[in-house]
């Protein structure tokens, strides 16, 4: 029996049940997967960061990526998380753990594009599905494209 251990990060989670059910990268198993595993992460993001209009899970944002003082407006809010790189999977055990720290940004996407490799911390990009989460349009970057 899979043991789930809530106070891991989520990529770690995610490659312990990969291991234990033996999942080939590419099998339809493997892929059914990784899109539940998608869908949930999708999930917790917006149970952190909540929508475009609440200031509030803006706050929690900026908090999260380090900006101070805390912006007035949501514009202001989605100004500086436009300017923000950072892994979207570091975002969601930020918002798990509580840490007062913040969460480690990177100056530019190359940078990003590396830890994100380096670490299999992989945020699936949603940005061109209808209904797509608006703060996280702000945050997503082409890790995997970098021709774009």
């Amino acid at each position: 029996m899979f043991g789930y251990g809530p106070s891991l990060p989520p990529a770690t989670s995610y490659a312990n049940l990969q291991r234990h059910e033996g999942w080939r990268r590419g099998s339809a198993e493997s892929d059914d997967a990784w899109n539940r595993y998608q869908d949930a992460l999708q999930s917790e993001l917006y149970l952190w960061y909540g929508a475009e209009n609440d200031l509030t899970a803006w706050h929690a944002l900026c908090r999260a990526i380090g900006v101070e003082p805390l912006p007035k407006t949501c514009e202001q809010c989605e100004e500086a998380a436009r300017r923000t790189h950072v892994n979207i999977v570091d975002l969601i055990e930020w918002g798990r753990n509580g840490s007062e720290e913040k969460v480690h940004t990177f100056r530019n996407v190359a940078e990003l594009r590396n830890y994100t490799k380096e670490t299999r911390k992989i945020f699936r990009n949603t940005f061109d599905q209808e209904g797509s989460n608006i703060v996280l349009r702000h945050l997503l970057r082409k890790i995997f494209r970098e021709s774009l």
